[in-house]
């Protein structure tokens, strides 16, 4: 699968079975999981980068094994705005309630922002013997 990742990117991904699309906001990616905020509003066309910007989080973190993006090859980035903290709020509870160092919440924290900030990556996934393969497309 290729895939843009946007840290603070809004994705529509497409249901093969009724064509609707649901939408979420990509809060951090790794080899073994992605942190998305996702929406409840519904859509039956990809809507624009200014319809969603707008809209409010249903759950503000979800956190998914990052093979689990292979399971739905229609993910398409819709557009990307910086994140903010108050973005990152439901992400930072979940790591503290693993007792995540605060010094090290903070690093994390900062570096999420400054990735928000950087053009999407053009990546390819694959999976070999269940591991999750990452490359980047030139």
């Amino acid at each position: 699968m290729d895939i843009e990742i946007s840290w603070g990117g809004y994705y529509a991904s497409i249901c093969d079975d009724r064509g609707e699309i649901t939408l979420f906001r990509l809060l951090d990616f790794n080899r073994d999981d992605y942190h998305i905020a996702i929406y409840q509003e519904k859509f039956q066309s990809i809507p624009s980068l200014n319809k969603v910007e707008g809209l409010t989080p249903f759950i503000r973190h979800v956190p998914l094994d990052s093979r689990s993006l292979l399971n739905n090859k229609k993910t398409l980035l819709i557009g990307n705005r910086h994140l903010s903290k108050s973005d990152l709020a439901g992400y930072l509870m979940y790591l503290e309630s693993f007792e995540v160092p605060s010094e090290d919440l903070e690093l994390l924290t900062q570096s999420i922002l400054e990735y928000s900030q950087e053009p999407p990556l053009q990546l390819r996934l694959t999976l070999v013997e269940e591991e999750l393969q990452i490359s980047k497309i030139e």
